[in-house]
């Protein structure tokens, strides 16, 4: 794999559901949320009897994904 290739693949946060987690129900609902330091996905689960619940979560630094962030200047 060439080394770009490699950079492309370093920006992606991966999320997998095991068939235990989903407990024979349906639905699931994946966040994604960028926050100051990285990005947190969580999958969600309803469930009519104890409401939504993170049935799974991770997370990447924007420094491991090779990212640099710079804070915005207000004018």
């Amino acid at each position: 794999m060439s080394n770009t290739t490699d950079k492309m693949l370093d920006r992606y946060v991966y999320l997998h559901l095991e068939p235990t987690q989903l407990e024979g129900r349906t639905g699931v609902t994946i966040h994604v949320k960028l926050d100051d330091e990285g990005v947190v996905v969580d999958a969600w689960q309803h469930d009519d009897e104890w409401g939504d619940e993170v049935i799974a979560s991770t997370y990447k630094l924007y420094n491991d994904m090779g990212v640099e962030v710079k804070e915005v200047e207000d004018d």
